[in-house]
């Protein structure tokens, strides 16, 4: 009795000592766009109900949801928090000049570009960071300066230019529209040296991201507009999306880029006869379509169709039965039938038994002894009742995983346990173990890191932590256009299935109709040219007042945003 009270509280703090372990959080999980408190940075486990909070990436400011997520019975809460990128204010008109401005967005870039027959004095670039805008308000000056000539841009069949000057002088600018297929289009200023800014008029080829096919290839590995690759899977995979795709004018592959899936196989488990075999011996599955030869013990007589087939539903199709022959000689008995659990040992098959004969029994596949006699006797032509008790074997565990873990159906024979892997790991080697006579079928598999290709070029664009090689599960790069404004999305992450999160994105100049409002006029925001971004102001005429807002920009699909304002 002593000894049991020794052990009670040993046991009961091994109890505990489980449940704290199994409650505990590793690592919280990481999120695009924002970063752990760095109090929380260091660490790696977490006890239930404690709370880590987050913060905003340099740029971006919280806009909804809560900061705050917390450790729950071993799994991390959900963040709800958003985060939207920081804008800076409108940049102030400069006389006798104008800025070439991709947006007011973070990180967001404006070049100053003065008029013919003035000079630039002060920052050129200005880039919008996370306290506003970088440098100071340029100015222009006038000044006889050395007018240098600009040869006109040869486009080919590329695009056009939209005028029909020969050269252009040190401060005159021009537009060039690329062709379908082609990036480059925008506006640029002849300066010194003939020079062109912000880069050289040229139109590019629209290039689409490679394709990685996993358990499939492509036909061609080219990746300019127009080219149409055809997706082919390796044999036990099916394609899931289109065969065909074409790479389309915005850089994107069209329809979006399929995958190969395992096929699903059916398959119909060993037949059971009571008191029949399978004539080729058994096997632990059989594929529909399937054939095999059922035949009785001795003493059992066969009825119905000895060959049966393994239907498309993972079912035997009319299996026969076997009927125990009838005995004549009354001192005798007639061959020891089998249970669904148990039959006899196979050296009783073929043997005639007497009165007093004992007969053997053993649980059969997937079965083991638990309880009762395993031998019945031959009396008077009748054999005794069989009090044998079987119970199904157990397998136990199917193994460890590292980076996943196995989901149970059960641990007893006929059970299945399926692998799952922790998300940025992909699984290599079977994903479901069967609990078989001898244990569990198959090896353990193995969880790797999930990695993408090469994250994707954009013409015209810098991106920011690029990599060629290895490429791990929630990278995050970003990209900033050197022309022209950003359409799409500005990052991009490495996403559990080993594809980026969204498909590469544009730059392109995106230009808004002049605003005109009737009974109205513009208090700030004067410009040739409105291009994404710009911003203009509106006061009503004597007599007249604003319905709407006063202020609107210039959107990403080239409308104004909010629509523009009434004089009524």
């Amino acid at each position: 009795m002593a000894n049991v009270w020794r052990i009670t509280p040993i046991l009961v703090l091994a109890h505990f000592v489980v449940s704290q372990t199994h409650n505990q959080c590793g690592e919280p999980t990481k999120y695009e766009g924002k970063q752990l408190d760095k109090i929380y940075v260091n660490r790696s486990e977490f006890s239930n109900n404690e709370k880590v909070a987050y913060i905003c990436n340099p740029g971006y400011t919280q806009s909804e949801g809560s900061r705050i997520t917390f450790c729950k019975d071993g799994h991390w809460k959900p963040l709800t928090m958003t985060c939207k990128k920081k804008t800076c204010s409108p940049l102030p008109d400069i006389k006798n000049g104008r800025y070439l401005q991709e947006g007011n967005s973070f990180l967001d870039k404006a070049t100053a570009v003065c008029n013919a027959g003035y000079v630039l004095r002060g920052d050129q670039v200005r880039v919008c960071e996370d306290k506003g805008w970088t440098g100071m308000s340029p100015t222009c000056e006038e000044q006889n300066l050395k007018l240098w000539k600009c040869p006109r841009p040869k486009l080919g069949d590329k695009g056009i230019v939209k005028d029909q000057k020969s050269e252009y002088v040190t401060g005159e600018s021009l537009s060039i529209k690329c062709n379908e297929g082609f990036n480059g289009s925008g506006d640029f200023t002849c300066v010194k040296n003939k020079k062109w800014i912000p880069r050289e008029p040229k139109c590019h080829v629209v290039k689409c991201p490679a394709i990685n096919i996993l358990d499939g290839k492509v036909t061609t590995r080219k990746v300019v507009f127009g080219t149409v690759v055809q997706i082919t899977c390796s044999p036990k995979f099916k394609l899931n999306g289109a065969q065909h795709l074409r790479c389309a004018a915005n850089g994107s592959w069209t329809p979006a880029v399929p995958k190969c899936e395992p096929v699903s196989m059916v398959t119909c488990s060993a037949p059971a006869v009571a008191n029949g075999d399978i004539h080729d011996g058994y096997r632990a599955s059989y594929m529909p379509k399937d054939t095999v030869t059922i035949t009785c013990k001795e003493g059992f007589d066969l009825i119905g169709s000895k060959d049966v087939i393994c239907g498309p539903d993972g079912q035997w199709q009319a299996l026969p039965e076997c009927r125990l022959k009838e005995i004549l000689d009354t001192s005798k008995c007639g061959p020891p039938q089998s249970t669904d659990l148990a039959h006899p040992r196979e050296e009783y098959y073929g043997k005639e038994f007497k009165s007093g004969d004992r007969v053997r029994y053993k649980c059969t596949v997937g079965y083991r002894w638990s309880a009762g006699v395993s031998s019945i006797y031959c009396k008077d032509g009748q054999w005794t009742e069989l009090q044998m008790q079987c119970e199904l074997k157990k397998c136990g565990s199917a193994g460890e995983i590292s980076y996943g873990r196995f989901e149970y159906t059960g641990v007893s024979f006929g059970d299945s346990a399926k692998a799952v892997c922790q998300d940025g790991y992909g699984l290599i080697g079977p994903a479901v173990r069967h609990c078989l006579d001898g244990g569990w079928n198959g090896r353990i598999p193995v969880c790797e890191p999930v990695h993408c290709p090469p994250p994707p070029v954009v013409k015209n664009a810098d991106m920011f932590d690029p990599t060629d090689d290895y490429v791990p599960f929630g990278y995050a790069l970003s990209y900033r256009c050197r022309t022209g404004n950003l359409i799409g999305e500005r990052e991009l992450h490495c996403t559990q299935n080993g594809t980026w999160s969204a498909p590469p994105p544009e730059c392109k100049d995106v230009i808004c109709p002049v605003p005109k409002v009737p009974n109205g006029s513009r208090m700030m925001g004067f410009r040739s040219v409105y291009r994404l971004g710009y911003t203009v102001m509106f006061t009503c005429s004597p007599g007249y007042k604003l319905k709407g807002e006063n202020y609107v920009t210039c959107g990403q699909d080239g409308e104004w945003t909010p629509k523009l304002p009434q004089c009524v």
